[in-house]
């Protein structure tokens, strides 16, 4: 009898750790990653600043493409494109009252604000209330990486005659601004695989394809000293309730690089009430 009651405790506080994840949360934590790493790969060094500052939109150009979305990064897929738009809207919106700086800060907070609601979703965990005043290291972005393992290939459309679904990495449908239903549909949860899509990704205008797990492993196993495989294995156990994610070897990444991310020390767009530790 006690056997039982420990499993349906262990199941409980399972499925109570696993939430309900949408697709807005691959936007933004997609955009999210976009401003603190921007990967050069012929150097192998990463040329983003490792702060939550939306950079990757207002500072990309030395500014010139704000409107566009800054980065063309952010208009690789449709998630982080219409995450990216509505922060733009947002920030135009807020200029019609406010100064640029002023309405950049804003956007900033809006955008902060955003990303911990879908932090909680995808890892379970809160969202550290201090930051650190440290640089973000390739491990922390290795162990992001690692969480790909959650993106959908597909996903669904509302509202749209003769369209249902669409491959999410398929170029054709990168620009497609998703409307709230489409944003809120709940995704799958982490199953310790790549979808087929993200292993065979059409590079456009070329007959060339990219396999996005293979990719993710090489730069995993280079740059921290943890195994693709391995991490993985760790995920697909999370997805089958055996693991709480709060247990995974590498999370404790996860959570120094956003408490680095929100550290507004030195950086005037970030919100400045938060607390950093060295």
């Amino acid at each position: 009898m006690k056997i039982k009651l420990l499993s349906l405790i262990f199941l409980f506080l399972s499925s109570a750790a696993k939430s309900e994840v949408r697709f807005k949360d691959v936007g933004i934590i997609g955009l999210m990653s976009h401003d603190i790493f921007a990967w050069d790969r012929v150097k192998e060094v990463n040329t983003e600043n490792g702060r939550l500052d939306l950079s990757t939109i207002f500072d990309f150009d030395n500014g010139n493409r704000w409107e566009k979305g800054g980065n063309p990064k952010n208009a690789e897929n449709s998630p982080v494109y219409t995450i990216t738009k509505m922060l733009v809207g947002f920030y135009k919106k807020e200029l019609k009252q406010h100064s640029p700086f002023i309405a950049r800060q804003k956007t900033v907070s809006l955008f902060h604000s955003m990303i911990k609601d879908s932090f909680n979703r995808i890892t379970g965990l809160e969202f550290p209330l201090q930051g650190l005043d440290r640089s973000v290291t390739n491990t922390e972005q290795a162990a992001l990486r690692a969480m790909h393992d959650i993106l959908p290939g597909r996903a669904k459309l509302y509202d749209r005659p003769l369209m249902k679904d669409f491959n999410v990495t398929n170029f054709i449908f990168a620009k497609l601004f998703l409307n709230q239903k489409e944003l809120d549909q709940v995704i799958t949860y982490f199953n310790g695989d790549y979808d087929a899509e993200y292993k065979h990704i059409k590079i456009p205008f070329t007959s060339k394809f990219l396999n996005l797990k293979e990719v993710d492993g090489k730069f995993i196993e280079k740059f921290s000293p943890y195994r693709q495989a391995d991490m993985l294995e760790e995920l697909s156990k999370v997805g089958r309730g055996e693991l709480l994610i709060s247990e995974v070897s590498f999370i404790h990444h996860i959570q120094d690089l956003v408490a680095k991310a929100i550290c507004p020390r030195g950086n005037q767009w970030m919100p400045q009430d938060i607390i950093c530790h060295i």
